[in-house]
Formats: C-alpha cells, structure tokens, sequence
C-alpha cells in the first residue's frame, strides 16, 4: 500500500468552540456548586447523573468494543460507589472493594462475550469507566467530613473559574500551545489558574483561612485543566470522517465531564490534609 499524501490525508475534526467550551464547563460548575449549597443528598444526585453521563460518553469517544457490558460494568460500579461512601459515613477504603470486584466482572465479562476480539482493549476501557465513576463520588464523600463542605464549594468554584477563564486566554493568545495538537496555550493556563486561586480565596474568607483556600483553589485548577488537556489531546486523532462521526459527537460530554470527576479525589486529599495539618 502506498502512503496517503498530504492532500489525501482526512481532514481533522471540527472541535468544540474553545470559548463555548469553557462556558459549558463554567454552567456545569455553577450547577454542581447550587446542589452542594443545597445539601449533600441533591449533590449525591447530581454526580449520579455525571457518572451516567461520563461513563456513556467515554465509551463513544474511545470507541470500546462490546460496550453495552462495559457500561453495565460501569453502572453497577457506579450504584456500588455511591452506596459504599454512604453507608460508610463518607469514608472512601470501601472503593477499593469496588475496583476490585469490578475487575472480576470485567473478566467475566471476557469471558462470556461470543467475539473476544480486543479483549485487552475492553478490559481497560472497563478498569477506566470504573476509575472515573469511583473519583467522581469522592466529592460528595468530601462533604462529610468537618470541612469539606466549604472545601467543595470553594474547589468547584475555583475549578469552574478556571476552565472558563482558560479557555478565554486560549480564545485571544493560542501560541504557545501546551503540546502539539492541543488547542490549550500557556498563557490560558497561567490565567485560569490564577482565576481559580483569587475566586477560591475570595470565596473561602471568613469561613477558610487564606491559605487554605489558595491551596484548594490552585488544586482543583490544576486538576481541571491536566484533565482537559488529555481530552484535548485526545480529539487531536480525530478525523471529519463518517467513521468517526460517533466519537467526534461524544467529545463534548467527555470534555466537559471528565474535569469534574478527576477533582473529586484532589478535593478530597486537600480535606484528609487540613484536617491533619
């Protein structure tokens, strides 16, 4: 076979506006923000719905093969999180007991399939599916401890600040991007995290000491942005063809989504650690 040339080569996927983007994120935030305010059982229902979500969009976006078992797996796991850090008073051991059980199921799930082509390829999409419903309970987990009620709110303001005001430095200065392919710049991310620092030590006065709360806020804008970055980097394969039309329309959800599971273990550590300190 001969290789394609520059004019035959697929042309690269339309992304999702980099401004609308960061607004997507920023509504998602304020949203999760007004169920934390309202107490930690609309919380639990909300990082429900985001599991739900994630879970089927990821599977979309990597293309996982036998799917349908793969997201069964996930939303079992899921219920099982969720019920572990309630039952548990918001203490987290009892995930790993998930994990692992999921794991067996995933082989199960191997083994059962009629096509066991890409055995290895399903068996990791189930361990990630897994990982990011069991990471995203972490915020409401953090809730119940002494002080993480005013951690969460301050983390999921400092996150959603974050990846908005990221995205709007991405919108004006694009150069220098933070790796080849990405649509994310280092003036972006320099902006968000320092949004994300001043709106969660604005936030926390009076109710976290300064410090606190600068470190809540530097970590969750942190977390956010490496997380949308590695969607980012992700859609970079992605062509406009029919092929991948599937994956291309899963973008937006993962995109969004994925933030707000990965900083429900860095909230969380930032609370294990302040009430030690």
């Amino acid at each position: 076979m001969t290789a394609q040339t520059g004019s035959d080569a697929p042309a690269a996927a339309l992304r999702p506006p980099v401004l609308g983007q960061g607004l997507v994120s920023a509504v998602l935030a304020a949203g999760l923000f007004g169920l934390a305010v309202l107490g930690h059982l609309p919380l639990v229902a909300g990082i429900a719905v985001l599991q739900l979500v994630l879970a089927l969009g990821f599977l979309a976006l990597v293309d996982a093969p036998s799917s349908g078992g793969v997201f069964l797996l996930g939303l079992a796991a899921a219920a099982g999180a969720d019920l572990v850090v309630e039952l548990d008073d918001g203490r987290v051991g009892g995930l790993a007991g998930v994990v692992a059980l999921s794991f067996v199921g995933g082989l199960l799930h191997q083994l059962l399939r009629r096509e066991r082509s890409r055995v290895t390829e399903s068996l990791a999409d189930t361990l990630v599916v897994v990982t990011m419903v069991c990471s995203s309970v972490c915020l409401a987990a953090a809730v119940r401890h002494p002080e993480g009620v005013w951690a969460v709110r301050v983390g999921l303001a400092a996150a959603g600040i974050a990846l908005l005001a990221g995205r709007f430095g991405d919108a004006v200065v694009s150069r220098p991007a933070l790796a080849t392919g990405a649509t994310r710049a280092w003036p972006g991310l320099l902006l968000g995290l320092g949004a994300g620092v001043a709106l969660a030590t604005a936030l926390g006065d009076g109710h976290l000491s300064t410090s606190r709360a600068a470190l809540i806020g530097l970590s969750a804008a942190a977390a956010v942005a490496a997380a949308d970055l590695a969607v980012d980097l992700a859609a970079a394969e992605l062509t406009s063809q029919p092929d991948d039309a599937r994956r291309v329309a899963a973008l937006r959800p993962v995109s969004t989504l994925l933030p707000f599971a990965v900083l429900g273990p860095v909230v969380l550590l930032c609370v294990v650690l302040l009430e030690r300190s």
